[in-house]
């Protein structure tokens, strides 16, 4: 199906700048990117919303494929133009990395801002040539994006008629730092989706147990990790899925067998499906699909 690319559309600000409050601080525009199928729907479609990875300091809304070496990642812009091809409108937002020194949001909900592991953010600073970072600097960042992770999916909600989709069926994902961005957004933040998509993006062990309980709004959850992934991935991911467990909620855990963190959408799983095919597979269940 061909698709229409709408690059750059502003869906709000974010202050940056902050050096510890002595400034001074200036605004930075937030962007997204839409995909949309070119042909017209007679009824409103469900969407997805992406956001990228890259430990929280490299990677945008248009390119975040990397590789380790092993194992190289899909782009959330390859997966937005493969699911818009397919009919599903797709959005890829961006959100302010930790180097512009994001302003503290106004309700934070990291449970232990000085317990966020710095490991990848510690060796992509080493990459990019940065200074060394405190867990207390990463946490606000991370904050940050959670913030504008949500924002710009309650944006899309609330344009819905602009883009002709169907507010009650966005599902949000994303990868790494955006797959976390994602589950923040949904469990801790609250935001209404129907469904969340996070490759190799936990929630952190004391956050999960805070965030995701019995009888709480709790929408599906599709995880997805490598058996190798990064060691904070593999750490938090026990709690995680525990948590859901526990909770009783609609939750898919895929595993990639011998899978670093960097994998692609061919990557099979346990159970013989490809990632791609797995995200169809839950936007499906979740009648979060074009035909639905």
């Amino acid at each position: 199906m061909a698709i229409e690319i709408i690059k750059d559309i502003v869906y709000g600000e974010g202050r940056i700048g902050y050096a510890n409050g002595a400034g001074p601080m200036t605004s930075t525009p937030l962007m997204l990117d839409a995909y949309l199928p070119a042909t017209q729907s007679s009824k409103p479609r469900p969407c997805l919303v992406l956001a990228f990875g890259g430990a929280f300091h490299r990677g945008s809304k248009e390119a975040d494929s990397f590789s380790d070496g092993v194992g190289t990642s899909t782009a959330m812009a390859e997966y937005c133009r493969r699911f818009a091809e397919l009919g599903l409108p797709s959005f890829s937002v961006s959100y302010r990395l930790t180097q512009t020194d994001p302003a503290p949001v106004a309700a934070p909900v990291l449970t232990r801002k000085d317990g966020v592991p710095l490991g990848r953010a510690g060796v992509v600073r080493q990459m990019l040539g940065l200074d060394p970072i405190t867990p207390l600097e990463l946490a606000r960042a991370m904050e940050a994006a959670f913030e504008d992770v949500a924002n710009a999916t309650r944006f899309v909600m609330a344009n819905a008629a602009r883009f002709g989709i169907d507010p009650a069926r966005v599902v949000l994902g994303g990868f790494s730092a955006g797959g976390r961005s994602a589950m923040y957004s949904a469990y801790a933040k609250g935001v209404p989706v129907a469904g969340v998509i996070s490759i190799s993006g936990p929630l952190m062990t004391e956050d999960a147990a805070h965030y995701v309980k019995k009888g709480a709004r709790l929408p599906p959850l599709l995880y997805l990790s490598g058996e190798k992934d990064l060691e904070q991935v593999l750490q938090a991911t026990p709690g995680t899925v525990q948590a859901f467990e526990n909770a009783g909620s609609d939750f898919t855990w895929a595993r990639m067998p011998n899978a670093t963190h960097f994998y692609p959408a061919e990557a099979h799983t346990e159970g013989g499906r490809t990632v791609f095919d797995e995200m169809t597979r839950a936007l499906k269940a979740w009648r979060c699909w074009p035909d639905a």
